[in-house]
């Protein structure tokens, strides 16, 4: 019975570690560019054929891939990051050649919503 219990709190103590997502997006910003791993230019503004960036600070999320999906419409471009460490500075840029409302939006493996960021091209 002793051994059952001590089963049992082990247990209890990994289900949690294995349903939940460790990582977390601390600082997002959209800009024009990456310079020396820093936004520039930040906006939410672009015009037709600017190339925008996503620029993250990530946090507790060693060994994981995030996805960033761009999404106008009904047309969504995915791309991935790898996270090598934490805190990590990454980006993801999309040249944007569809003026409207867009949304970019960070997921982690689960998807499950990190970040989301609303801008505007015209």
């Amino acid at each position: 019975m002793k051994k059952l219990l001590a089963l049992c709190a082990m247990l209890a103590f990994l289900v949690p570690a294995l349903t939940f997502a460790a990582g977390k997006v601390t600082e997002a910003k959209l800009g024009k560019n990456v310079v020396e791993r820093k936004i520039v230019d930040e906006t939410s503004t672009f015009a037709p054929g600017e190339r925008a960036y996503l620029w993250l600070k990530v946090e507790d999320a060693p060994g994981e891939t995030l996805t960033v999906t761009w999404k106008i419409n009904d047309q969504a471009y995915p791309a991935t990051l790898n996270i090598g460490g934490t805190p990590w500075r990454t980006w993801a840029s999309k040249m944007l050649h569809i003026a409207g409302e867009w949304t970019v939006t960070v997921s982690d493996a689960a998807s499950a919503t990190l970040n989301e960021t609303r801008f505007t091209v015209k």
